[in-house]
């Protein structure tokens, strides 16, 4: 299974390496790749964001690997949404290889005080969803092999443009 996982994610980076030139033809650009969530003020593991208080102006970055692929602060009710641009290989070899993480820069005592002896970042891993051209013919998830072929057939057919949905899972304190 890892191998066909291994395969599939190199056939959607060459089919995002390739897609500029296709997309130039057509007139079309790569998807906007995007992420939003709530950020929680709690710690523990696997915490539901909607059981808990928000976390009011949180720094959040986007990491995947050593990379900062994109940053942005929470508003008052803990929500973010970052836009890391164009969807490139850059980005999708490391999401696709479950390298990726939403970090909090923001310490936990920051949204509330009996935080403060917390160690550790509160994280999230992430999850492509797929692409949504606004014409409600998104990919939907891409859980399965399916999904995933259907994305590379796409890219590569040219049918791009629209948000590269990204969702945090839930968050954890590392």
């Amino acid at each position: 299974m890892a191998t066909k996982s291994l395969l599939l994610a190199a056939l959607l980076v060459l089919a995002v390496s390739l897609a500029p030139h296709g997309a130039e033809a057509a007139g079309k650009q790569p998807p906007l790749a995007m992420i939003s969530g709530v950020v929680p003020c709690s710690a523990g593991n696997s915490i539901n964001a909607a059981a808990v208080p928000p976390f009011p102006n949180a720094a959040v970055q986007m990491v995947c690997g050593r990379d900062v692929m994109a940053s942005a602060t929470a508003d008052r009710s803990g929500t973010y949404t970052m836009n890391m641009g164009p969807a490139t290989s850059s980005l999708l070899a490391p999401l696709l290889g479950n390298q990726c993480k939403v970090v909090v820069l923001t310490p936990l005592a920051a949204c509330n005080a009996s935080l403060a002896s917390v160690t550790g970042t509160l994280t999230a891993p992430v999850q492509l969803l797929g692409i949504d051209s606004g014409s409600g013919s998104g990919s939907g998830g891409l859980g399965g092999l399916g999904g995933l072929i259907g994305l590379i057939g796409q890219i590569v057919g040219g049918l791009l443009g629209g948000i590269l949905n990204i969702i945090p899972l839930p968050f954890s304190v590392v």
